[in-house]
């Protein structure tokens, strides 16, 4: 297994920048994104400053303290571990916007050769990073997403086999397109957001694309589209009122029925804005068998009247629990919603976003994999699992 690549990381730099920029944002109304532009930096990595600690290039750092004006800019070297004195004379400032000219920073400084070894060094970190620099030799780390077990072979006691399948060929497919090492691993659900943030995966899915998703992940283009439907609770339950079946999905607007959703899916999203139904009026689980359970056992704390889900997931637990669901909103009139599935990517990790693009539309476009996503189709009917038709052509985008 390759060795994980991680930034060093400074809890005393963490509590000086948070310390800083609070003072810095009040002092001139701006936000990161103003001194993220003004570092030469993207957002993200500014954020990874102040949520981790993460200690910054020495250019870097050395722009920070200018725009903060700190009195005492040798703190952010030692926190940084630097052990290097401090470059510039004191008082040494950002001039102020309105005496800027145009294009980099304009930097009271006396040391003009210094000052244009930052710029460099800033602009260096600025260049777009291939997919092969990101990676520095290791692999890309791809997390699996276990709640479509349809997409893996089953072994014969009905178990996911997570190395044969449909993704796996995917993944396989990637690797050569990709022309990199791919090594994949089983991500939970509730573990997804994590892990992509702290660098731990590079991609997780497929998943249920989500607009204004938690932390700015991004989504690859889809391997194929899925509807969106609800799995209902048949048994009776002292917990639980009992309620007439919904036909509407507007009917799941009644606070009387009971709804489960997985946190931070597009099912959470669909019943915060579509059913106008708040966190404290859902059942938010952390992973299918959560929600399974909200449905299935009887005198369980909270029960559910229903869990909102994909409708091949609504579909399999049907069959894997006769008499005990029933399906609703499971045909192209009647879908609630229908969805990219797609690859999650790391948000600090935007270049890499056309990169996979490329990968997955040559792979859609060759059409041995697509042929497969048909198949898939046609054996589950309209809009429950559908192929994607319009890939733009790899190398034309």
């Amino acid at each position: 297994m390759a060795k994980q690549v991680e930034f060093e990381t400074s809890t005393e730099l963490k509590r000086i920048f948070s310390r800083e920029f609070d003072a810095w944002r009040q002092r001139h109304k701006l936000t990161i994104n103003d001194l993220s532009t003004r570092c030469g930096v993207s957002q993200s990595y500014l954020a990874h400053v102040g949520r981790y600690g993460r200690i910054p290039s020495k250019p870097v750092l050395l722009l920070l303290a200018l725009n903060f004006g700190m009195r005492d800019p040798r703190e952010l070297f030692r926190a940084a571990n630097i052990d290097e004195a401090w470059p510039f004379d004191d008082g040494a400032q950002i001039s102020k916007p309105e005496q800027q000219a145009n294009g980099f920073l304009s930097v009271k400084l006396d040391m003009a050769g210094l000052v244009d070894a930052i710029q460099g060094a800033v602009r260096a970190e600025l260049r777009p990073r291939t997919l092969k620099d990101l990676l520095n030799g290791r692999p890309l780390k791809i997390g699996l997403n276990p709640t479509q077990p349809w997409l893996f072979q089953m072994d014969d006691r009905g178990t996911p086999d997570y190395q044969h399948g449909l993704l796996p060929d995917l993944c396989g497919l990637l690797e050569n397109s990709l022309r990199c090492q791919i090594q994949t691993s089983v991500v939970q659900f509730d573990s997804y957001l994590d892990m992509l943030r702290a660098g731990d995966i590079d991609l997780f899915g497929p998943m249920l694309s989500t607009p204004h998703a938690p932390s700015n992940i991004l989504f690859s283009l889809p391997i194929n589209r899925i509807g969106m439907s609800a799995l209902l609770r048949t048994r009776e339950t002292s917990g639980l009122p009992d309620l007439p079946r919904p036909t509407r999905f507007e009917d799941l607007k009644d606070p009387a029925y009971q709804i489960a959703v997985m946190r931070n899916s597009r099912a959470h999203l669909i019943a915060n804005t579509r059913l106008n139904r708040a966190n404290d009026t859902l059942i938010l689980c952390s992973a299918p068998d959560e929600a399974l359970d909200r449905l299935l056992v009887r005198g369980i704390s909270r029960p559910a009247h229903v869990f909102i889900c994909s409708a091949m997931s609504a579909k399999r637990h049907v069959a894997l629990n006769p008499g005990c669901f029933e399906v609703r909103f499971d045909t192209p009139s009647t879908m609630i919603d229908i969805g990219d599935n797609a690859f999650a990517i790391r948000p600090d990790w935007p270049e890499v976003a056309p990169t996979i693009n490329h990968a997955i539309s040559f792979i859609m476009n060759s059409g041995g994999f697509s042929r497969k996503i048909r198949e898939m189709a046609d054996e589950y009917g309209p809009g429950v699992f559908e192929p994607v038709w319009n890939y733009p052509r790899a190398g034309n985008e």
